[in-house]
């Protein structure tokens, strides 16, 4: 059956969905000083690797050029002009060596068909006559037996193929959450060397989301990547830079649906709202705006300066939903900072309306006076969080108020960042009026490794807020990594943030 997986996920792969995914074989298998260099200025190579034989011990120079779907002739004769350039052209990357044996590669997610076989025979034979670079073809069965046999490629192996095929399940039979993939994705974290795994599994999981319609979850996986990648101390920094690409990619996706929705204010609203809008509304409203926050850190992070001033103002008309400022539970907290934190990288005046426009939601959820049960804990699954929000005015509810909240937490986090007393003075005001306690989750990042929970994060239960001459004075905690990991491994792990790393964001 995961042959018919891994099968059906490669026929329906674009040549660049394909990246990440050889990237994590070649790692895989041995190949080593791998380099994506696909571009304007390739000269025919799509991939640049070297591998050491282990029984001569000789090192050879692989030039490797993807493609997707089955090679025909038309397609063979278009393609073979690429191949004779990675015969004879040097150029195209420092790394290459060009005083090592070279082999060309042709790597397709399909077959070879038609006439296309019997004319790579000839080009062979040319080729060896003229003494040139061996050339070799991996086809999709090639692919499948790697993925499914190997026992150095990531999902090989019964406990693997099992724990794989029970989430694709889910996937399919819309059973996946945020919580599952999180806790599935835990499996990537233990060991070095476990990147390639990850990068194998994720891109199957992204593919079975996204031919499911759930582009929401897609970007959860490309965050576990990241957090997956970034904990394994072999990862290279092509299988890194590979991870943010595939985030930035899914942002880019929703962004491309969010875009168009916003020229007429009720547009989103219109392609949102159902039976169940109280609920599903906010939920897509608060995954887009942090999925466009998250691409333009990105975006900077990696120099694209395009795709960092379309995020820039898509996200600066997005904020403006309502749904945007009104997280539906805890789980929704890493999204409220990313809004914020990067609002404020461009648009100080923006950031404290949004985040004013908040903390007057949550505030309000907690009001018994509002009917409010206060909105759920990072514990309480997607029922009880649609039971807090729709309840509170039922006589017949048994659910208690609650009286703890992380997002009171990262409210007023945020509020020290963006250096707004008044706003800091009236939230912590209302919080004590309300009996509301501001909790968090606390951990040792090198042991816990950006893990939602587990026996090496450990509650805060109250996390004491000063008032402001005080708090302001101390110093915030600071992040165990870079400013831009910083945002994407808390929405990661969903329960903790660090808002000492805020400040190092660069502003647009």
């Amino acid at each position: 059956m995961l042959r018919d997986v891994v099968g059906t996920f490669l026929d329906t792969l674009t040549e660049r969905e394909f990246d990440g995914p050889l990237l994590a074989v070649l790692g895989a298998r041995g190949f080593t000083d791998i380099h994506f260099i696909h571009g304007a200025f390739e000269f025919g190579k799509d991939v640049l690797a070297k591998k050491t034989d282990a029984d001569t011990g000789e090192t050879r120079q692989y030039v490797i050029q993807s493609k997707a779907g089955d090679i025909g002739q038309p397609e063979w004769r278009a393609v073979r002009p690429q191949l004779e350039e990675c015969e004879y052209n040097t150029i195209g990357h420092p790394s290459f060596d060009a005083d090592l044996p070279r082999v060309a590669v042709l790597v397709t997610t399909g077959r070879l068909k038609g006439a296309a076989p019997a004319d790579v025979t000839e080009y062979r034979k040319s080729v060896e006559a003229r003494g040139l670079a061996d050339l070799e073809i991996w086809e999709r069965s090639d692919i499948v037996e790697w993925l499914c046999d190997d026992p150095v490629v990531g999902v090989a192996g019964e406990r693997v193929q099992a724990d794989l095929m029970g989430t694709l399940t889910a996937v399919m039979d819309g059973g996946i959450t945020d919580r599952r993939i999180e806790v599935y994705t835990r499996r990537w974290l233990p060991d070095a060397g476990s990147a390639s795994r990850a990068a194998v599994e994720a891109a199957i999981l992204v593919n079975a989301l996204l031919r499911t319609k759930r582009l929401d979850l897609a970007l959860s996986v490309g965050l576990q990547l990241i957090r997956a990648i970034e904990q394994d101390p072999a990862a290279s920094d092509n299988a890194k830079s590979a991870a943010k690409r595939l985030l930035l990619g899914l942002a880019s996706q929703i962004c491309d649906q969010a875009e168009p929705l916003l020229k007429d204010p009720l547009d989103f609203v219109r392609h949102t709202v159902g039976q169940l809008a109280l609920l599903t509304y906010p939920v897509i409203c608060c995954r887009v705006a942090e999925a466009l926050a998250l691409g333009l850190a990105l975006a900077r992070d990696v120099e694209d300066e395009d795709a960092a001033a379309r995020f820039q103002e898509v996200l600066r008309t997005f904020v403006d939903q309502p749904g945007a400022a009104r997280p539906p539970g805890d789980l929704f907290a890493p999204s409220i900072v990313a809004v914020t934190v990067m609002l404020g990288t461009f648009d100080p005046e923006a950031a404290k309306s949004y985040l004013g426009r908040v903390a007057q939601w949550v505030l309000d959820r907690y009001d018994e006076d509002l009917a409010g049960l206060g909105l759920a804990s990072l514990a309480e699954d997607e029922e009880t969080t649609a039971e807090r929000l729709l309840a509170g005015s039922l006589a017949s509810t048994t659910m208690d108020r609650r009286t703890s909240s992380y997002l009171a937490t990262a409210v007023l986090d945020l509020a020290l960042h963006l250096r707004e007393k008044e706003l800091y003075d009236a939230v912590r005001d209302n919080l004590n009026a309300l009996r509301i306690v501001p909790e968090a989750a606390s951990a040792d990042e090198e042991k816990a490794r950006w893990a939602r929970g587990g026996a090496d994060v450990w509650p805060v239960p109250r996390v004491e807020f000063e008032p402001w001459d005080v708090q302001s004075a101390q110093a915030l905690s600071g992040a165990p990594t870079g400013p831009v990991l910083s945002l994407v491994l808390a929405a990661a792990c969903r329960s903790r943030h660090y808002p000492g790393g805020w400040g190092g964001l660069a502003s647009g």
